[in-house]
């Protein structure tokens, strides 16, 4: 399946939009060849000459949508598309009474496969001229950057730069200073355990 494509079971805006193009080539197909032969266009008459086509249009749906499990937004499925528009409506309008004159297959052939494969073809095109979406491969698997809010040095630790002697409550005391520095803290120092041996 293309990037672009829609699957058969998650249809989105550009198979809304496929459909509404399809329905409308038909519909403008329909209503100037009945102007062209000067037939009445009341919804009526469009009917008559449009269901056959519309019936077709529907059969090549349904055939790249089995086929391909997507909807036929690709220009190479309105190939498809057209060709079961024309043969489709063709055959409906042979059992329904209606005119397959030669010059009308030659223009409906033309002008359902200019417009039904046209307006994909622009559409194709527009999308191979848009950008790729990028992704930073130092984002993990499409994962926004985190980004950290500072909150300063509330412990002030950018300010300590090792242990020293002159550093509070880090470093080594040494060992001369170590009975001032227990009187002045109040730590008692452990006693030597006595020796349990009588005294000579």
């Amino acid at each position: 399946m293309r990037e672009r494509d829609e699957a058969l079971m998650s249809p989105g805006p550009r198979t809304a939009l496929a459909a509404g193009l399809d329905v409308l080539v038909v519909a403008i197909f329909t209503l100037v060849g009945r102007r062209t032969h000067a037939e009445p266009l009341d919804p009526a008459g469009w009917w008559s000459t449009a269901w056959p086509f519309l019936v077709g249009l529907a059969l090549g749906w349904v055939v790249v949508a089995l086929s391909s499990q997507t909807w036929p937004t690709s220009w190479w499925h309105g190939l498809t598309v057209w060709i079961a528009t024309v043969f489709g409506g063709m055959a409906l309008r042979d059992m329904a009474g209606q005119g397959t004159a030669l010059p009308f297959v030659i223009v409906a052939t033309t002008f359902l496969g200019v417009t039904l494969v046209g307006w994909r073809l622009v559409l194709w095109f527009l999308d191979r001229r848009r950008p790729e979406p990028t992704s930073d491969p130092r984002r993990g698997r499409g994962r926004p950057p985190v980004e950290h809010t500072r909150v300063g040095d509330p412990l002030g630790l950018e300010d300590l730069h090792g242990p020293s002697d002159r550093t509070r409550g880090r470093g080594v005391v040494p060992p001369g200073d170590r009975d001032r520095v227990a009187e002045v803290l109040d730590i008692r120092q452990p006693r030597a355990p006595e020796d349990p041996r009588p005294q000579d």
